[in-house]
């Protein structure tokens, strides 16, 4: 009897060392579970014959998505080097303000550097009146990152926290939350997320403030594997740099505090010039670099206002210079871009009632008695 000899078993290939690309990278979801969801889902479909609803449609569709993604699971981080750290340390140009956080991230930054490892941030409030450029700041920041930043004004959420973990199907609504829908699109496992003005939720229901969906996003070990109610897969949001505003921390519980790095943010005098020819930079490229900068005087006669008041001063001016075929900005542009905001409303700044006329105005024609009211008219 001849026997016919097995053929040996080739052994798979060795799997290539990681690129250095997928070596700062995190796998954002695990590809099992995603399988898992979609034939698991594909099956109990089959075995009940029914139509499925057209929540569960969208959440099929979103699963097969993250399935035929060309970039699979992967997205990157923050791997600082010279060109970063230079980027970061810039922003004390522009908002000085902050200088005390940009040394803090700057320290944690040039750390990972020097160890070649991802940045990791900790979540920090900055917390300060309105005005002194909080969001503004941390645009720039994430400028600085060259990742997407999504911002989420807390206080229009009146429910337990949907814009963070997103609706299950059950609900006609449903969809996933921003934070992963912004994992999801985005290259990058660290986005910069702003919770804007962080302690003005206003619950329906003060048992499901969307505040306490903060304590597992912000606890980093929690955040390894963040459940969006309607992706129903774990995701890694351990890597997200958290940034809140705040007016007044008192009403945000400890728990919540203690989990926030806290920089109280105040405007000093000798800061506002930088501010100010920043905000008339950036406005000035917004319209194409028409305008010549204004004199240091004119700066000056602007102090007493907000960061967030001249960013939308500045456009407007333009708009009344470019009407007198001008391409610098007056004292008459500002009072009137003023009149239009409602800066000049209750309170009369020096700048609000400036003129451009060197000389005294006209005395006025005397009115006589009975020609008052109908002057008032």
């Amino acid at each position: 009897m001849t026997t016919t000899p097995r053929r040996a078993r080739r052994k798979p290939p060795a799997p290539l060392p990681p690129s250095p690309t997928e070596a700062i990278g995190l796998d954002l979801f695990s590809t099992r579970d995603l399988l898992q969801r979609l034939y698991a889902d594909r099956g109990s479909a089959m075995g009940d014959g029914e139509d499925d609803s057209a929540q569960a449609a969208r959440q099929r569709a979103l699963w097969l998505r993250l399935h035929e993604d060309e970039r699979g699971a992967r997205r990157s981080l923050i791997m600082p080097d010279a060109a970063l750290i230079a980027r970061i340390a810039a922003l004390d140009l522009t908002c000085p303000q902050f200088s005390e956080v940009t040394a803090w991230i700057l320290r944690a930054a040039t750390l990972a550097m020097a160890g070649g490892q991802p940045l990791r941030l900790d979540p920090c409030v900055l917390l300060g009146p309105p005005g002194v450029g909080k969001t503004f700041y941390a645009r720039r920041l994430a400028g600085a990152f060259s990742v997407p930043t999504l911002t989420i004004p807390m206080n229009t959420i009146s429910d337990r926290g949907s814009w963070f973990t997103g609706l299950a199907p059950a609900w006609r609504a449903a969809g996933p939350g921003k934070v992963a829908q912004l994992l999801i699109e985005s290259d990058s496992a660290s986005p910069v997320i702003v919770i804007d003005e962080i302690e003005k939720s206003s619950p329906i229901n003060p048992t499901e403030t969307p505040i306490n969906v903060l304590h597992s996003l912000l606890e980093r070990e929690n955040a390894r594997a963040f459940q969006d109610e309607f992706l129903e897969i774990p995701l890694r949001a351990d890597a997200i740099i958290w940034i809140a505003t705040a007016n007044d921390l008192s009403p945000l519980p400890n728990s919540i505090v203690d989990r926030l790095i806290t920089f109280e943010i105040s405007l000093e005098a000798d800061q506002m010039l930088a501010i100010q020819r920043s905000l008339f930079a950036e406005a000035n490229a917004a319209s194409g670099n028409l305008f010549e900068s204004p004199p240091e005087a004119l700066f000056e006669e602007l102090a007493s206002l907000t960061p967030r008041a001249l960013s939308r001063l500045w456009p407007i001016a333009f708009g009344f210079a470019c009407m007198s075929s001008r391409r610098h900005v007056t004292r008459g542009d500002l009072a009137r871009a003023q009149g239009v905001l409602g800066l000049d409303r209750g309170k009369k700044s020096r700048m609000g009632f400036l003129t451009e006329m060197t000389s005294p105005p006209a005395p006025r024609a005397a009115i006589a008695p009975g020609q008052k009211n109908r002057a008032r008219e």
